[in-house]
């Protein structure tokens, strides 16, 4: 018997998470499950963070639901979200991706999305300092976790990135992304 694939999707908002899983969801037919929004519809909440405008998700309700849902198909999923890797069972992951994208494109892109000065800050930092990755690392399996840059990629080029992880035909790995050794950087924390 095959076992279900379990691929979980992580990064910092802008970096193409939800565009991304949709994406691989369709190539593989795959269930895509976006962590937001089943934290906002299934009542997984624990209350709103005012300073950064979002769900603060009950981790230990989530926990269970991804539970529920891992024993209730065999069919692919991908998880999406920055929190995920701390959500799926690490023996039942088949890949983690964790999407990266330059922090001063992140940095546009969340103004343009209407982040608050906080917000943004929060998270430019956080891509910054590869947060997600090293918080991939810690609750995962390291020979599993693929970090992808999608500043120059489209999503459908990152997809194809991770077909071919999947079918053994590349070999993705993690530590690659440094974006404290750009020019681009140095400006960028003397803005912050």
């Amino acid at each position: 018997m095959n076992e279900r694939q379990l691929i979980l999707v992580t990064g910092v908002p802008g970096t193409g998470k939800t565009t991304v899983s949709t994406l691989l969801a369709t190539e593989l037919g795959a269930e895509h499950i976006e962590l937001t929004r089943l934290v906002r519809e299934g009542g997984l909440s624990q209350g709103w963070d005012q300073e950064r405008a979002t769900v603060i998700a009950d981790m230990k309700a989530l926990r269970h639901a991804i539970a529920n849902i891992l024993n209730n198909t065999m069919n692919p999923l991908i998880i999406d979200g920055h929190y995920s890797p701390d959500v799926a069972p690490r023996e039942e992951t088949t890949l983690v991706v964790v999407l990266r994208r330059a922090p001063w494109v992140i940095r546009e892109e969340l103004q343009i999305r209407g982040y608050n000065t906080h917000k943004v800050r929060e998270n430019v930092e956080t891509e910054l300092i590869g947060t997600c990755l090293t918080d991939a690392l810690a609750v995962q399996d390291p020979e599993k976790v693929c970090e992808i840059d999608t500043t120059t990629q489209t999503p459908e080029e990152t997809v194809k990135l991770i077909l071919a992880v999947l079918d053994g035909e590349v070999k993705c790995g993690h530590g690659a992304v440094d974006w404290m050794n750009s020019p681009e950087a140095e400006s960028l924390l003397r803005e912050l």
